[in-house]
């Protein structure tokens, strides 16, 4: 009877059903795969914090010293070498200074080509504050270079021609400026890469120029530069992008300098209600004050 009670007591104790069984066995899978990586961690990884003990001698030490001092002085002479190219200074004349030589003071390939194209199409530096209006060259490196830039006396009549006779002829010349390449502007007097970029940028979203007057509206324009800028160039009227005022989009007319979201939406809507506009139907749309149709009108087609 006791022994039946042991027995009983002891099966119901260690018996487990179907699920347990499952779960005991997963579990003993698991802990010997781990247990088999920890045997094997030290095979897959050195260790790099091993102390390797290594016997010096004084000849040894005299050796290492020796390498350690010619690695330095190598490295030392390189690093000035390269110091010593990439800072080199020295006192030039922008009128006569090589490509080669720009780019030893820190100007890029491209930009001592631009120099050189410069100088080549007859332009001169008279002061070192000259060398600024070089398109693209950085004001830090302009800094850099402004107490090396020495240029003799130069008569500005030499600016473009190497004679009278030639500078004569130059002069008498006038620039359409509708067509007029950016080559063409950048040497006109007074006018430098900065003011040619802003020129035709304003000239290709106009449309063109039917006034010389319309070069006041270029940003940065000041009255003495226009007044020196209108003597050498002339303008064509029959060159300029008209606008198609009764086929033109809401999104593409607004885009024009002489317009504004209002003015073209009061002409997208005058066109869906009366139709087709005239002349006459921009004037009375009130929109424009006189000054400015004489500005819009001559970009106008109906």
């Amino acid at each position: 009877m006791v022994f039946q009670k042991i027995k009983s007591f002891l099966f119901n104790f260690f018996h487990f059903n179907k699920q347990e069984r499952n779960g005991v066995f997963v579990l003993s899978i698991i802990i010997v795969v781990l247990f088999g990586i920890r045997l094997c961690m030290p095979l897959l990884y050195n260790d790099s914090n091993a102390v390797q003990l290594i016997t010096i001698t004084p000849s040894n030490l005299s050796q290492e010293k020796n390498k350690e001092t010619e690695l330095v002085s190598e490295a030392v002479m390189k690093g000035s070498s390269e110091i010593k190219t990439a800072n080199e200074r020295f006192v030039f004349n922008p009128n006569t200074i090589t490509e080669e030589d720009a780019q030893k003071l820190g100007l890029s390939k491209k930009l001592s080509a631009t120099l050189i194209n410069f100088r080549n199409k007859g332009g001169k530096f008279f002061k070192p504050e000259d060398l600024k209006k070089l398109y693209g060259l950085p004001p830090k490196l302009y800094k850099e270079l402004e107490s090396y830039i020495l240029i003799p006396n130069i008569k500005r009549d030499s600016v473009f021609m190497p004679n009278k006779t030639e500078r004569k002829s130059f002069a008498k010349t006038l620039v359409e400026i509708n067509s007029a390449d950016s080559l063409s502007i950048v040497y006109l007097k007074g006018i430098g890469p900065g003011f040619t970029k802003r020129i035709i940028k304003y000239r290709t979203m106009l449309g063109g120029f039917h006034s010389v007057n319309q070069l006041k509206e270029v940003y940065g324009m000041t009255d003495s530069t226009f007044t020196l800028l209108s003597s050498q160039i002339k303008v064509d009227e029959q060159t300029i992008s008209k606008i198609p005022i009764n086929a033109i989009d809401f999104n593409s007319l607004r885009k024009h300098p002489y317009f504004n979201f209002q003015s073209a939406q009061a002409i997208i809507n005058f066109r869906l209600k009366h139709g087709k506009l005239t002349e006459t139907d921009i004037k009375d749309l009130g929109i424009f004050t006189e000054e400015k149709l004489s500005l819009i009108l001559p970009y106008l087609t109906y």
